[in-house]
């Protein structure tokens, strides 16, 4: 911590940074926006990290229904100031890196993702499983810029260029370990949520302020093809899996990709993935899913 002044910390100054600096107001605004969209959110809530086994506190956890898909956010938010803006280094995604995952969940009294053993109870049935989604049926295009690296950046007092990912690193990490929570929510949302079936897509992301997120761009031999450009959202390849509980047998829930962005990037987020019935299913291809699974007479 810097050295600080002895002058005593008054009104004026705990308005100016609950104004300007806390993140616990941008939470606020956050959740509002969420809840205005109509999502059902949690916030401020504690949870197990699946890693440390540490008790670790989430920002904002937020979940949509549109009928049988659910959209699940894990939401942390990072006030980050004009002066350490992030910077964001994107290449061309590749094919491998073209995917994203969504989750088929069932009431096993009602659909078996498997054939059941010629003996078995009810507990050994899966209640899930993953759906990879490739090409035109993934939300994310291969070629499209994808970030690999990211830093906030700054300048000293006597004008030297720094810059430190540890901040905003702890907290998409946090999204990251959030997510796995709501990968055990997505699937029982069949079971439990529907009473049938359900498709569930699980997004973690890192919400800063408008104008604090920057990108730029290299080709694949790492020469920089575009100078930084403020951007409103970037998606970053982390290509993580989550384990499927609640049953005897299980899978893994892949999370490609984690999304950076602004207050109105957030807005443009939802609407890519829940705007209209062609957006849905493209975030939510149902019967694509379906004929993955069961084959094409499904």
């Amino acid at each position: 911590m810097a050295k600080l002044k002895p002058d005593p910390i008054g009104p004026t100054d705990l308005l100016e940074f609950l104004n300007n600096y806390s993140d616990f107001s941008f939470e606020i605004e956050v959740l509002k926006l969420l809840a205005d969209a109509g999502f059902d959110c949690e916030h401020g809530g504690s949870y197990k990290d699946p890693v440390t086994k540490k008790t670790r506190e989430f920002d904002v956890r937020a979940t949509k229904c549109f009928g049988k898909r659910f959209l699940r956010l894990a939401v942390e938010c990072k006030n980050l100031r004009e002066n350490f803006p992030l910077l964001v280094s994107c290449v061309p995604r590749t094919s491998d890196e073209a995917f994203h995952e969504i989750c088929l969940s069932v009431n096993p009294d009602k659909h078996q993702l498997e054939s059941p053993p010629e003996v078995y109870c009810r507990a050994m049935l899966p209640r899930s499983k993953n759906v990879r989604l490739t090409g035109d049926y993934s939300i994310y295009n291969e070629l499209d810029p994808v970030g690999k690296s990211c830093d906030q950046v700054g300048r000293t007092l006597n004008g030297d260029i720094v810059a430190n990912d540890s901040d905003v690193y702890e907290k998409w990490s946090q999204a990251l370990s959030s997510a796995d929570d709501l990968t055990y929510l997505a699937c029982t949302d069949g079971e439990d949520r529907t009473g049938d079936l359900a498709v569930s897509l699980v997004v973690p992301l890192l919400v800063v302020p408008n104008g604090r997120l920057w990108v730029t761009q290299y080709d694949a031999n790492g020469n920089r093809t575009r100078d930084p450009e403020s951007v409103n959202r970037c998606s970053y390849f982390v290509n993580l899996s989550y384990h499927h509980h609640g049953a005897m047998t299980g899978d893994e829930l892949a999370i490609s990709h984690l999304e950076f962005v602004t207050v109105d990037g957030l807005v443009q987020l939802i609407d890519d993935l829940t705007g209209d019935e062609d957006k849905l299913n493209r975030a939510f291809p149902v019967r694509h899913a379906i004929e993955i699974l069961y084959g094409n007479d499904a």
